[in-house]
């Protein structure tokens, strides 16, 4: 069964994420994250969810409700009812979490349908992003670029937060994410405005390991297993050199100065580039 994240529930629920107000100025210690959460979403939104907070700087909430998920065309995408569900949450999560003196830098929402098992939908987001879109100092749809959803399959039908909030988040970490999402997204439109058919068919993983990002691509589903052909030399250039820009554009936003160099790996045809921070900085 194939997951998708539908358009219109991304385009929704992402105005509830950032019209979700921090509202005034009450003061939640960090004794007080979970309890506040947990009874926000009961007494005021009538439902439960499970809160932690994971090593220092990370706030991990589940939800597990009815009426999240829904199946189209053997798909499985969030139900439009989940849009006020989560936004709710959401909302709840930003009044306490932008309210509190602790020090929380990212959440997590894992979200559940125990109509539909197997499937998970997650959400991470950085409370300084949070903090700067509350502000008008980032525009809606850079708000949303920022955002990392997975709609994923799980192994085992149920699922709680120890198995996917298994360690704190860092924004090493947070960025990969980020940049492989964006990436994905920029060679998908690239590549369809060339007319190339392997657009929809466009991956990218990223990680950050002792001061170097390194992304990953694949171009075509078959390149997971005996390579059928080889991409373009220019094509896939221009992959290296698109990707590079999104990397270059979202460091600077970000102000991200603790690394030393990008590496790109096409592994099906054993292509790279490796570009210090000193020359990515001139496609800023």
């Amino acid at each position: 069964m194939m997951t998708r994240l539908a358009s219109r529930g991304v385009a929704a629920l992402a105005v509830a994420l950032l019209l979700s107000s921090c509202g005034p100025k009450p003061s939640y210690k960090t004794a007080e994250l979970v309890p506040a959460i947990q009874a926000i979403c009961k007494n005021e939104y009538k439902f439960d969810v499970t809160v932690r907070q994971v090593g220092q700087h990370t706030l991990a909430i589940h939800l597990h409700h009815a009426g999240l998920l829904e199946t189209a065309d053997g798909r499985v995408e969030l139900a439009p009812t989940a849009n006020d569900t989560l936004g709710n949450l959401i909302e709840a999560v930003h009044r306490v979490v932008l309210s509190s003196d602790a020090p929380i830098q990212f959440y997590l929402i894992l979200a559940s349908d125990p109509k539909i098992p197997n499937i998970a939908f997650t959400l991470v987001r950085y409370v300084d992003d949070v903090r700067r879109a509350n502000a008008n100092m980032l525009t809606p749809t850079e708000f949303y670029s920022r955002t990392i959803f997975d709609l994923h399959f799980v192994s085992t039908p149920t699922f709680t937060l120890d198995q996917v909030a298994t360690s704190d988040i860092n924004l090493e970490q947070f960025l990969s994410w980020q940049l492989a999402k964006r990436i994905q997204a920029r060679l998908a439109d690239s590549l369809k405005s060339r007319g190339v058919s392997i657009a929809d068919m466009v991956r990218c993983n990223g990680e950050y390991q002792n001061g170097e990002f390194a992304f990953t691509f694949s171009l075509d589903p078959q390149e997971e297993g005996p390579a059928t052909h080889e991409p373009d030399p220019e094509l896939l250039q221009q992959v290296f050199h698109d990707s590079a820009e999104v990397i270059a554009q979202v460091l600077s936003g970000y102000r991200f100065e603790k690394y030393n160099a990008i590496r790109l790996v096409h592994p099906p045809t054993g292509r790279s580039l490796l570009l210090p921070k000193t020359r990515l900085e001139l496609l800023k």
